[in-house]
């Protein structure tokens, strides 16, 4: 007998485009009767999988069965009654198979063909084994794969001598038996197993039964190699707009490709609206390069309103490792139109108001490290500050530590420049040595050491048109002590106790002299109390002499998992201090004794997490700052997040006193319902508002929203977004991207299945 059936195995490779109609046709096994292994790689939706029993047969024997086998006079073989063709690579199963080893085999009935993880059933089948011909036609037929959970059906199916796949009148879908929530269907698609792709005429994607995209012809990959052509489109409406994208993607060499996308916004109003003007067309582009020593990519979004205006952003980004120590790279950005912006951009690049233009190398041996950067930026907007420049900026860093010393030295040049020419730039080097031993044991440690920074500045004045020399070499001295107390009680739980008293002397300097380049306060918090520098930064030396008390708890559950950890402590000021961000240094800024209260509380769940900060001053009797997030997330799919923030300041317009809210709540197996609020209570002001319902099954996901919010310039907008994804095949809609809600998390984060 000829090895008739291993000629199509090639045929099976490539069908993923292919049908199935009902489950207990197929290899569908339901979750609960799946192992545990196999359950955990299923979606949170997915209702079961296809598993593939069919094996392959060891040696190159065939084997026929059936209830009748016979041969007539001139040569024919005739199986009728359950009959099977099983080769080591293929089976061919139906009620009858008749055929001429060598030349042919036709079947019929209940025709079902198998190899490895793939499966074809139709009513007929023709199978021609002849030298040099070998071809296949099976008539209304419904195919199977069972790796990508990829099935569908056809009209016809046929295989002609060169290999070609053609398929009249069939759909593919990824949707479980039963569930179509998405096909693709083509009139006529032809596969071309060699080259590795297909392409089809007359598609239609289409949502339970219902065209909701067309396009006259299609060109799709059969597998992991790249291939030029049209990648699924998206569109999106919000509010008065239709926006369509249709990417193109140039497969130009192995190591570089392309991706070319007209954008087009159609504007849904009346006639006589003036908001009809907001239409127009453009493009997005992407270049990527992979080379031997790393990727290079740019990216541009050009936009044309109906008035032929242009809003135009450019990047280019490029990181290269040229040995294992040794690697360069730069990060370009530009907006090339004077401050206007694309109306729309499938890019990576964001609307900002200075666009930085960046150049490194980096050197790194062991525990050194070494940087030099150039840093400038384009600011569109001419009314807008310009930031400081880097031109350049060299730095190194050294660690070393064991188990009783610590030295870390920081080394940094940097040449700064004013680009507006006003007040102060100029040269400035910094050396920070950070030295200390610690001695210690299981039940405490304490850490003494000495804290070294010196600074040296060459300074323009562009107001006084005058150069400074000026440099501050300061030494802060600090002890750091712990001591922790354990116990257990409930059998289970382990409750820690750790008292910590940080002393630190950091001597005034004058630095009335030096400009702030890059200085900024830190916020006192527990965490900063313990901290032996008030400023980031390497412009101002803070002074002070100050003993931070503090008192930690942590409570560890019968796993060894700490649950619940609480901070409390206070700061005392042994000495007034003189040095603030700005202006002269010398006069009193802060004469307080003592800090606020500062306090933390947090809890680790398994599904809730809670998180406190809480500053009180009692020489003032207020509140300093308060903070609170809260997010539950039980395995229900539920989820609940809650946040306030509260922040003084002496300055009633540079309070803080905001709070949020969002849910998500499951209506059903595959329905949910999300809302969120945000609330601004020095304004009395919503600041934004989402509602929304998604829906999710195995095979697609889809949410519909509401949304208002308030943009950069203070105004509100509002409008109506929609998103779905096709599993396996394409995410179509609009997202809101100038907010983040808790549609995003239904979306993007998975908290519910995805």
């Amino acid at each position: 007998m000829p090895k008739h059936l291993r000629y199509y195995a090639l045929l099976f490779q490539s069908l993923f485009i292919l049908p199935m109609a009902e489950a207990n046709e197929w290899d569908w096994v339901p979750r609960e009767s799946l192992s545990e292994s196999q359950q955990a790689t299923l979606g949170q939706y997915c209702r079961g999988a296809y598993v593939d029993s069919w094996q392959v047969v060891d040696g190159d024997n065939t084997h026929l069965l059936a209830d009748l086998i016979y041969r007539d006079e001139q040569g024919t073989l005739y199986m009728e009654g359950a009959a099977t063709l099983r080769q080591p690579l293929s089976e061919l199963d139906a009620d009858t198979i008749k055929g001429v080893p060598g030349d042919y085999y036709q079947a019929q009935g209940n025709v079902a063909l198998r190899s490895k993880g793939q499966v074809i059933r139709s009513d007929n089948a023709y199978i021609s084994t002849a030298e040099g011909n070998q071809s296949a036609q099976f008539d209304n037929a419904r195919f199977l794969a069972h790796d990508s959970r990829l099935r569908g059906e056809a009209g016809q199916i046929a295989r002609n001598k060169e290999g070609l796949i053609f398929i009249k009148e069939g759909f593919y879908t990824t949707c479980e038996p039963g569930e179509d929530s998405w096909q693709l269907y083509g009139s006529s698609i032809e596969l071309d197993t060699d080259s590795g792709f297909g392409t089809a005429k007359h598609v239609q994607i289409r949502v339970h039964d219902v065209p909701i995209f067309y396009f006259p012809w299609l060109r799709f990959p059969l597998d992991q190699r790249r291939q030029t052509g049209f990648l699924f489109p998206s569109f999106g409406f919000s509010g008065k707009q239709l926006t369509l994208s249709t990417p193109y993607y140039l497969n130009l060499a192995p190591n570089y490709d392309a991706t070319i996308t007209p954008n087009l916004v159609i504007p849904i109003v009346s006639e006589d609206s003036n908001d009809k003007d907001d239409s127009g067309q453009g493009f997005d582009i992407e270049l990527r390069h992979l080379g031997q020593y790393g990727k290079t990519q740019y990216e541009q979004s050009t936009f044309y309103d109906n008035h032929g205006n242009e809003g135009t952003l450019r990047k280019f980004t490029s990181d290269q490792q040229l040995t294992q120590s040794f690697g360069i790279g730069a990060y370009l950005e530009d907006n090339p139109t004077e401050n206007v912006e694309p109306d729309v951009n499938n890019t990576s690049i964001q609307e900002e108001d200075n666009y930085e233009r960046r150049g490194y190398a980096r050197y790194n041996l062991g525990n050194f490290s070494s940087n030099v950067q150039v840093r400038r930026f384009q600011t569109p907007d001419p009314t807008e500050d310009k930031p400081l420049e880097w031109l350049p900026r060299l730095s190194a860093s050294y660690r070393y530590a064991d188990t009783r010393y610590s030295y870390r030295p920081d080394v940094e040049f940097t040449d700064f420049y004013e680009p507006d020419k006003e007040g102060s730039d100029g040269k400035r080097m910094v050396l920070n040595q950070d030295i200390n031993i610690s001695t210690g044991n299981a039940w405490g440690q304490a850490t003494a050491g000495v804290l070294h920074q010196y600074r040296d500045y060459s300074l323009h004045n562009y107001d006084t048109k005058q150069d400074k020399d000026t440099s501050v070499n300061h030494l802060s001295y600090y002890l750091d002590t712990s001591v922790v107390f354990d116990r257990r009680f409930n059998t289970d739980w382990r409750q820690t106790l750790e008292p910590r008293v940080n002393y630190l002397y950091a001597p005034y300097e004058d630095q009335s002299d030096i400009p702030d380049f890059d200085a900024n306060e830190m916020e006192m918090t527990y965490g900063q109390a313990f901290s032996h520098r008030r400023f980031s930064g390497n412009d101002r030396i803070g002074d002070t002499e100050q003993v931070a008390l503090g008192l930690e708890s942590r409570l560890y559950n019968g796993n060894n998992i700490n649950r619940w950890t609480f901070q409390g402590g206070q700061v005392f000021y042994l000495r007034d201090r003189k040095v603030d961000i700005d202006g002269e240094t010398g006069n009193v800024v802060d004469s307080s004794h003592h800090s606020p209260v500062l306090t933390t509380a947090a809890y680790n769940g398994d599904n809730f997490t809670l998180a406190n900060h809480f500053n009180y001053d009692f020489d003032e009797d207020r509140v300093d700052l308060a903070q609170t997030a809260l997010k539950y997330t039980p395995d229900s799919g539920f989820v609940f997040n809650l946040s306030f923030s509260y922040l003084h300041d002496d300055n009633e317009d540079d309070m803080t006193k905001q709070s949020s809210f969002g849910t998500i709540i499951p209506i059903n197996e595959n329905w949910h319902f999300f809302h969120q609020q945000s609330y601004d209570w020095i304004d009395r002001e919503q600041t934004a508002q989402v509602e929304g319902f998604g829906y999710e099954n195995c095979c697609v996901k889809t949410s519909f929203s509401y949304q208002r919010w308030r943009d950069n310039d203070g105004q509100f907008d509002e409008g109506v977004f929609l998103q779905f994804i096709l599993r396996s095949l394409s995410g179509v809609g609009r997202t809101n991207s100038d907010i983040d809600t808790i549609a995003d998390d239904y979306w993007n984060q998975g908290k519910v299945g995805y």
